[in-house]
């Protein structure tokens, strides 16, 4: 397979999958924070027969989908999905 790049489509299943590697990995290299680990928790997929796991918690799996949804939906439009994009707050008075 040819890396990745931010162009490069995948699956919502795979999208999820990817999500939870990536914390895990960061879990795992800021030496098991128990915040992380209880959402790692809460998004590990239970190993049904079909081979389809769903989330432990059932919330977790309706949230990422509105989640994924809103994502869809914004990207889509002529602007974009911006909320990851990087915003600097003002110098507070203070400074």
């Amino acid at each position: 397979m040819d890396d990745p790049s931010m162009e490069t489509p995948v699956t919502l299943r795979q999208a999820y999958l990817i999500m939870f590697d990536f914390l895990e990995s960061e879990w795992e290299k800021s030496g098991h924070p128990d915040e992380l680990g209880a959402l790692l928790g809460s998004l590990s997929l239970w190993n049904e027969p079909n081979g389809q796991g769903v989330p432990m918690d059932a919330a977790i799996f309706p949230q990422w989908i509105d989640c994924a949804r809103r994502v869809l939906q914004r990207d889509q439009s002529s602007v974009g999905y911006t909320n990851a994009d990087v915003k600097l707050l003002p110098k507070s008075s203070e400074d």
